[in-house]
């Protein structure tokens, strides 16, 4: 799982080309967690179907342990970026 202070195995900002578009999910968004699970389990599913390589099974996994964090930080953070 990647952070501002320490980015992940699979940082997308760091993996981005000069000119390529992103979106970055934050903790404090409630849906970011679903959001992620969602993803991981299309990529799982693209990996099952042989769409996407067995190595990819990694950022899943990573992506998965996200959204764990994710939820665990807004319990821990409640309230903390509003202002």
């Amino acid at each position: 799982m990647g952070s501002k202070n320490e980015p992940g195995k699979f940082d997308c900002y760091a993996n981005a080309l000069p000119d390529e578009p992103m979106f970055i999910l934050l903790a404090r968004d409630p849906s970011a967690p679903s959001l992620i699970e969602w993803w991981a389990d299309n990529r799982e599913s693209a990996i099952d179907q042989g769409l996407r390589p067995e190595g990819d099974r990694a950022m899943v996994d990573e992506a998965r342990q996200c959204a764990k964090n994710m939820r665990a930080w807004r319990t821990a953070n409640d309230g903390k970026w509003r202002i």
